[in-house]
């Protein structure tokens, strides 16, 4: 029978045939911590042999034995790394977009080494006010409750882990008014002139206006406008016109799936943070929608089209229907930007 995840493993050491020739060619070992590398967002476990046996059985045996004497006796006050260590191994045999962990896990570098029961309220919020308060409410909501679903895996493994310290952290708003930058024209013909399949997506954005994540959620797909949105009630199934220059881009990345290769909008957001670092540009994907809101702004769009194609809210709730004759107008509309490419 397969031992469950973190119990340890009775590996054989040597080839099959060759076994006779040790005395002791099992070796049991054991993950005793985790390296994360936040630029490729991957986890690599270490592991600790602590003893060798003649046979399988007497190598589980041993591993028994270090259970019962001492394994549960270290997890009273397993540390916060080695516990997400154990976290992060579970998740990424259940869900797909497992990565995004180790990106909210950043924040928690001082803590690593902290009885995961010792962590208090305190320590969280201090991750808030002196770490993210640049960032938004809803993004330290998702870094927070990395914190709560570790303490209900450690309360499922039977793990003792005391309260549940998050709920009582306070979540800040963005004191940075200036959090997103747009690209200037000059930073768009420089994205023109360096294309692959990354800064093609980057390009989408910034003429459409969408979120990373709505990229991922598309209905519909016409030659001239595709249909997608999420996060609001306004944003949602809204018609996104294609601006002439940025057409067959969107077309070549949809038709060859290549939007289909992303498994999140956190892995969208890590491939372009990752080019955008390459290419010396100092952006955050959600640069992009900002500056489509700058460029409609510039050019003088109609104010409506603009709320329509954005997803932001609109008093008259008539008038979100969309028409031929406004689907045409929204088209109209947003090729009115016209960047020198």
């Amino acid at each position: 029978m397969r031992a469950q995840n973190s119990y340890g493993s009775v590996e054989l050491v040597c080839a099959k045939k060759d076994k006779t020739k040790r005395r002791k060619p099992y070796r049991v070992r054991f993950v005793v911590g985790w390296v994360f590398d936040y630029e490729t967002l991957t986890a690599k476990p270490t592991r600790k042999t602590i003893g060798y046996a003649r046979t399988q059985a007497e190598g589980r045996m041993i591993r028994d034995k270090y259970h019962n004497n001492l394994f549960d006796t270290d997890m009273r006050n397993v540390c916060f790394e080695y516990l997400f260590g154990m976290f992060y191994e579970y998740k990424s045999k259940k869900i797909k977009a497992y990565e995004k962990y180790i990106s909210y896990k950043k924040f928690y570098t001082e803590l690593d080494k902290i009885p995961f029961n010792n962590i208090t309220t305190e320590d969280l919020q201090r991750i808030i006010d002196e770490k993210m308060n640049h960032l938004s409410p809803e993004y330290q909501k998702k870094v927070i409750s990395l914190y709560h679903e570790m303490w209900e895996f450690a309360k499922a493994k039977n793990i003792e882990v005391g309260a549940d310290v998050s709920k009582l952290v306070i979540k800040k708003k963005n004191i940075q008014s200036t959090k997103h930058k747009p690209f200037t024209e000059e930073e768009i013909k420089f994205l023109w002139n360096h294309r692959e399949p990354v800064v093609d997506l980057v390009l989408c954005m910034i003429y459409t206006g969408i979120r990373p994540g709505e990229a991922l959620v598309i209905s519909e797909v016409h030659d001239d406008y595709f249909i997608t949105g999420s996060k609001t009630e306004a944003g949602l199934n809204r018609v996104i016109p294609l601006h002439n220059d940025i057409k067959e881009v969107f077309h070549n990345l949809y038709d060859n799936r290549v939007l289909n290769s992303y498994a999140s909008s956190d892995n969208i957001y890590q491939a372009v943070k990752k080019r955008f670092k390459k290419l010396n540009l100092e952006h955050t994907p959600y640069d992009c929608r900002h500056t489509f809101a700058t460029l409609a702004s510039r050019y003088k769009l109609d104010e409506h089209c603009i709320k329509l194609i954005m997803g932001h809210s609109i008093e008259d709730l008539t008038k979100r229907v969309y028409t031929h004759k406004l689907i045409d107008e929204l088209i109209d509309e947003v090729n009115k930007i016209k960047i020198d490419i």
